[in-house]
């Protein structure tokens, strides 16, 4: 899930609900000779267990992902926020 904080308030933070059926962004790492490859991919979610989310990827195969790594699309992901240095 993605924490919003209101900059400069003393509002509590709000997290975006994820609900089965909306697509989804995450970042996929995979290990490459002596270092690792990083790629952002989307899905949709087809159910939901707690805090762990089953999607259904491009490629068609189902994968399961922890919510709090799932970003919805249109927002930017964790590899988008870690290479422009957003927190």
């Amino acid at each position: 899930m993605q924490a919003n904080q209101p900059k400069g308030g003393t509002e509590e933070a709000t997290t975006t609900q994820l609900i089965v059926g909306d697509r989804v962004s995450y970042v996929h790492v995979r290990a490459e000779g002596r270092g690792y490859g990083f790629s952002a991919r989307e899905g949709v979610i087809t159910a939901i267990d707690g805090q762990v989310a089953t999607l259904r990827a491009g490629n068609g195969r189902h994968i399961t992902q922890r919510l709090d790594r799932l970003t919805p699309k249109g927002q930017p992901n964790a590899l988008t926020r870690m290479l422009m240095g957003v927190q």
